[in-house]
């Protein structure tokens, strides 16, 4: 936790406390909102009052469609920098201040009448103490991501338009969003994202670390997020040392908002099954969300062999006979729903995934490096005639540290 998110933790706490001093017993719930801008004090807002004898969990939910119903709500409140969201209301003859942040930390302040004494307390989970059901955290998130909006970007991932109209304003998370967002897809959509340097390379010891940057990791992060299913390699889990990407509630919140599971699943291509089953990938969540267990896409000759251990941390997905068969298997994932399909390589499967004509899209990040060393491009394989089909630039984009960001599509 940085200095400035442990301040910011400590304000919000002193907020509840603050809020919890002035409570008047036997007021209705009372939904606040929490702006928090250093040095200044944390400064808690009265949103809304009950209205017509609302619950607590009956307040969120009518202003959760308020802001569906009312952007002009939404852009008010991210304009006085909201930073966190509270509600406060009376259970069991105790007061409840309850509020959660942009980065999806929970603060919780508990207190009795005539007590001197409150009872402070901040994490991923801390709704235990006052029995509320877990529907209560997941309505305070979506409130949160709709009047708090995301995090700030991390110093050097400020990004703005480059074509095909330029811009001099930071994009925020919406309007990033919107430059990567995909047409709800009828059959399917398959989309590589790819780095690679500037002459050329995508990897170095197998792994693309020595290309990511804060900037790259935004766009990156934000295209998982809205995946039905991100597909892999198994050179790459294992070089990798692959994990799930652990999204925060307000991630979460807006992804179900959206009609899709709190998770993206996770596809690994594999012909031998040749996977460490105790690394980060198949390690099994603990939270109220938590990923799927992932998909390990072989073929029926690999089936046959370690199938008992592998089925405790894996689901086995048959395509090919011999070696996977590609189109097959992205067939099968979109008819068990998988539309937004996000392929993250390596090159050896964005390679065969190219050959095979099942990329509908790329975007590909340059970054501003000449390694100047052997190592592969974005796509390698073993296929001796180029792959078919030409491509369109539909969007560039530029970070301040000048990584490029480019999508091309398939012409219309």
């Amino acid at each position: 936790m940085t200095s400035a998110h442990r301040a910011t933790n400590s304000s919000i706490l002193s907020a509840l406390q603050e809020l919890g001093t002035t409570w008047r017993w036997g007021s209705p719930p009372t939904l606040f909102t929490i702006s928090h801008t250093p040095p200044k004090p944390t400064v808690p807002a009265v949103l809304a009052g009950s209205v017509g004898g609302h619950t607590p969990l009956g307040l969120l939910e009518h202003w959760i469609d308020r802001c569906r119903r009312h952007r002009g709500i939404v852009h008010t409140q991210r304009d006085l920098g909201v930073n966190a969201v509270a509600i406060s209301f009376e259970q069991d003859g105790q007061h409840v201040a309850y509020a959660m942040d942009r980065a999806g930390v929970q603060y919780l302040a508990l207190g009795r009448q005539h007590a001197s004494e409150w009872h402070l307390t901040s994490g991923t989970d801390v709704l235990a103490a006052t029995l509320l059901p877990d529907l209560f955290t997941e309505r305070l998130a979506e409130l949160v991501w709709r009047l708090a909006g995301p995090p700030p970007p991390a110093p050097g991932s400020r990004i703005r338009d480059m074509w095909p109209t330029a811009g001099l304003l930071d994009l925020d998370e919406d309007e990033l969003h919107e430059r990567f967002a995909v047409p709800p897809p009828t059959e399917g959509h398959t989309r590589l994202v790819a780095v690679a340097s500037i002459d050329g390379l995508a990897a170095v010891h197998g792994s693309s670390t020595a290309l990511t940057s804060t900037g790259d990791q935004r766009v990156y992060r934000l295209i998982k997020r809205d995946a039905d299913l991100l597909l892999l390699g198994a050179a790459t889990i294992r070089a990798e040392r692959y994990g799930q990407t652990i999204l925060s509630a307000p991630e979460v919140a807006r992804r179900r908002a959206n009609g899709l599971p709190p998770y993206p699943a996770v596809a690994v291509v594999t012909r031998s099954l040749d996977l460490d089953l105790t690394g980060p990938l198949f390690r099994r969540g603990t939270g109220r969300h938590t990923p799927p267990r992932p998909i390990l896409i072989v073929p029926a000759a690999a089936a046959t062999d370690g199938n008992t251990a592998v089925a405790e941390h894996a689901e086995i997905l048959v395509a090919g006979e011999h070696d996977v068969d590609l189109t097959r298997a992205v067939r099968l994932l979109q008819d068990r729903g998988h539309r937004r399909i996000v392929c993250e390589g390596g090159p050896s499967l964005a390679g065969q995934m190219a050959q095979a004509d099942l990329l509908d899209e790329i975007c590909l990040t340059i970054a501003p490096q000449v390694l100047a060393v052997a190592g592969p491009r974005i796509t390698a394989d073993s296929a001796t005639q180029p792959a078919s089909g030409e491509w369109q630039l539909s969007r560039s984009l530029l970070d301040e540290v000048g990584n490029v960001f480019l999508r091309y599509a398939r012409p219309s």
